[in-house]
């Protein structure tokens, strides 16, 4: 065997023996390259290692899976240097449903051709999971070990159960599980102390064994989850079964050490599907409606359905589309596109507003459409709008002669950072001041009116001017657009749109008319023929936005009317 084979089995044997698994991953191709413990980490055969991206984030933890990304992306976008070094801190969910804490180092690197790679090494954080198993010595779980850092019998014994009754010969319309959860375990444990905790579970626990008078088998799965397995009870009772059990913890309170508690519990349930499925599947979809339970208010039950299996999915689709959208703006193929607002009386040009583009790596264009909701989701929507609003800057000040509008977002105007960069920009360019115009949307101005007022105030005194955007698609009142002191009002589209209805028609020339009296200009969005851009004029409408005068363009318009 040739040395260089010697030491790479040697590094096998080596991550194996120490429960370590290495990775190398390449940014460009979406290609990872598994060694070492992949069965003692990941809880899978080598073979069955992720190959790319979307297969490795099934193994994270869903809540820890967008931390760790944006984590990830931060640091790609921000690589200045061949190498860089990172740590990260996140769970790993196993093929048999366990739960590990992971403790990741790596190295990212940029070569001369500005391919990226991360070099990483995966381990057990076993330090978290002495200290979870000397937390749970210390509250009386002399057998348990929490499931949320490592493997828990319970669970196991859970899934096999399920899998048992799935695989048996059983009435299909029978059969059904209800995960509960104890809430706010954890705060109560913090107050009250852990011998405290352990009797509440405990007369919970005899509760539910109660109120289901042995219909059905009691799982403890973790500390604040007990599952109820009904294998031979008709699916049509669970929604009773599960009031029933919210309605007596609502109205009986439980003693503890002399102490009332109302208890609150969070309900999931689950139908037992008439065809096999896995004992973690089911568990998963559990754990889907109690966490949804838990988000809708706690105290309350619901069942499993496609619809919250399509969130998740729409959730990866999300991440996927966002990290896409980091990688394109990485490497600076997010654009800026135009489209003139024209006045109504002359047709010439009042300003440009600036729309946000992606241009992928075979050179397709992407509206904002396909990508913003993805922005949002993941936080980044500071970043596009600092973008948006440098790029403006930097366009006003090439050109003379242009006024230019660029949407910011109601965390971006409450950024006290973002602020700090338009002083900065324009505090000794009030000739480019004067010529940018700030768009917020109704439901950013009406979030906190009073913050909303001082931004704009600190706008106008650097000489720039701020329009509301989509009036009348949110709850702005009109008396409320003199105390914004705004400068412009955009007319949501979907008023032009319709304006054969009276009501709508009515609308536009009554804001015109207030508008007026307010020294107010304003812009009606969404023309797109002739016949409305001329009924919007003769109303009295300042200025006509939409396709009637022209779609976006990537081109700088104005050099073309030169």
């Amino acid at each position: 065997m040739a040395d260089g084979q010697v030491w790479v089995q040697h590094l096998k044997s080596s991550l194996k023996a120490s429960k370590q698994l290495a990775y190398l991953y390449h940014v460009s191709s979406d290609e990872f390259e598994f060694m070492g413990d992949a069965k003692g980490v990941l809880g899978c055969d080598d073979d069955d290692c992720p190959k790319n991206k979307q297969a490795f984030s099934a193994f994270i933890l869903q809540e820890d899976l967008v931390s760790r990304q944006l984590t990830l992306a931060e640091l790609i976008g921000k690589a200045d240097k061949p190498e860089q070094n990172f740590t990260l801190n996140y769970r790993v969910q196993r093929q048999d449903g366990t739960t590990l804490p992971i403790t990741e180092t790596g190295i990212i690197s940029v070569d001369a051709k500005g391919n990226t790679t991360i070099q990483s090494l995966m381990a057990i954080d076993t330090e978290v999971i002495e200290r979870q198993k000397k937390l749970t010595r210390k509250m009386g779980f002399r057998e348990a070990i929490s499931s949320s850092f490592t493997v828990n019998q319970e669970r196991r014994s859970f899934i096999a159960r399920v899998e048992e009754i799935m695989t048996g010969d059983r009435n299909p319309t029978k059969g059904y599980i209800l995960l509960v959860e104890i809430d706010r375990l954890s705060l109560i444990n913090q107050v009250y102390g852990s011998q405290f905790t352990y009797e509440l579970q405990e007369k919970t626990a005899n509760n539910l064994a109660q109120l289901v008078s042995g219909r059905a088998e009691i799982i403890n799965i973790a500390g604040d989850l007990i599952a109820l397995v009904f294998p031979d009870e008709p699916q049509g009772e669970m929604r009773d079964t599960a009031q029933k059990i919210l309605s007596v913890f609502y109205s009986q309170p439980i003693q503890v050490q002399e102490r009332l508690v109302h208890q609150v519990l969070s309900i999931g349930g689950v139908r037992l599907p008439n065809r096999i499925i896995s004992g973690t599947t089911i568990l998963g979809w559990l754990e889907l409606a109690v966490n949804d339970a838990r988000q809708k208010g706690r105290g309350c039950f619901i069942e499993y359905s496609e619809s919250i299996g399509r969130e998740i999915s729409n959730f990866r689709d999300i991440l996927s589309i966002g990290d896409n959208f980091l990688k394109n703006f990485k490497e600076n193929r997010v654009k800026m596109a135009f489209q003139g607002v024209m006045n109504a009386r002359t047709n010439d040009v009042s300003f440009y507003e600036c729309l946000i583009r992606m241009v992928d790596s075979n050179g397709e264009v992407h509206s904002a459409g396909s990508f913003i909701e993805a922005v949002e989701k993941m936080g980044l929507t500071r970043l596009v709008d600092t973008f948006a609003t440098k790029e403006a800057i930097r366009e006003l000040k090439e050109h003379q002669g242009i006024s230019l509008s660029v949407n910011v977002s109601n965390h971006t105007l409450t950024d006290p950072d973002w602020l700090k960069i338009v002083t900065y920009e324009l505090r000794d360019y009030p000739e480019v001041a004067c010529r940018l115009i700030v768009e917020i949307t109704e439901s950013v101005a009406m979030n906190d009116v009073n913050q909303t007022i001082r931004v704009v105030r600190s706008l106008q005194d650097l000489g720039c001017r701020v329009a509301l955007d989509d009036f009348g698609a949110g709850q702005t009142a009109f008396t409320q657009l003199k105390d914004l002191s705004l400068d412009i009002v955009k007319i949501d589209k979907s008023f032009v749109r319709e304006m054969g209805r009276d009501e709508n028609k009515h609308f536009i020339k009554t804001l015109h008319s207030l508008a007026s009296a307010m020294n107010i200009e304003t812009v009606a969005e969404g023309a797109e023929t002739s016949l409305e851009a001329d009924i919007l004029a003769k109303d009295g409408i300042d200025h006509i936005q939409g396709f009637v005068h022209g779609l976006p363009s990537m081109d700088r318009l104005w050099l073309k009317r030169n």
